[in-house]
């Protein structure tokens, strides 16, 4: 099962953190807005919180991050002033939302009919948006389109448990966690053939 991290974003980090490295600063000095600044340098500092601060950071040939331990797997996001690490040893996508976005709105450029009639609960466009969003993390390519190539199936409202098939055929689960402040937060993983 994943590790799932979800933490504050602290507005500034401490110039003495021992977590931050100078290849971290570096990374984020390359965003000219203090919010993504700090975005980046929090799951940064998680990572190497969790698996060493010598880890390298990288990035894959579709922009995700990566790191040299192998067999470990690691996806990040932010939002609602929130940042969500999930690492496995199996590939791995996740996102976190505030659930006040008004999803409701656009909820026809990303979901199928058959997928909007899935649930009627009132967070279940932002549930849908979030585990999408994980998904196309997971699946892993550029100009994945959300509302044809990522089709949720089956919305199990009391596990709070999502499936999806890509347009390939591959089957994924998505785990949906809601939180304090209206966050929701999506773990995708490939489903066990």
């Amino acid at each position: 099962m994943a590790k799932l991290i979800v933490e504050p974003i602290p507005p500034v980090y401490a110039c003495c953190d021992t977590l931050i490295t100078a290849a971290d600063v570096a990374s984020a000095a390359r965003f000219q807005n203090e919010r993504r600044r700090a975005e980046h340098l929090a799951w940064r500092r998680i990572v190497r919180r969790e698996l060493g601060r010598s880890v390298a950071i990288d990035y894959n040939e579709v922009g995700a991050p990566i790191v040299d331990i192998p067999n470990i797997h690691i996806s990040v996001a932010h939002g609602g002033g929130m940042v969500a690490v999930a690492i496995d040893q199996r590939r791995i996508g996740v996102d976190i939302e505030s659930s006040e976005r008004n999803f409701e709105g656009a909820k026809e450029r990303y979901m199928s009919a058959e997928e909007i009639a899935l649930s009627d609960i009132p967070r279940w466009s932002a549930m849908a948006w979030t585990a999408k969003e994980a998904l196309y993390k997971l699946y892993g390519y550029r100009g994945v389109e959300l509302r044809n190539d990522i089709r949720l199936t089956h919305f199990d409202v009391y596990g709070q448990h999502i499936e999806a098939r890509f347009g390939d055929g591959t089957t994924a689960l998505v785990d949906i966690t809601t939180m304090e402040d209206n966050i929701v937060v999506a773990v995708a993983r490939l489903a066990d053939n």
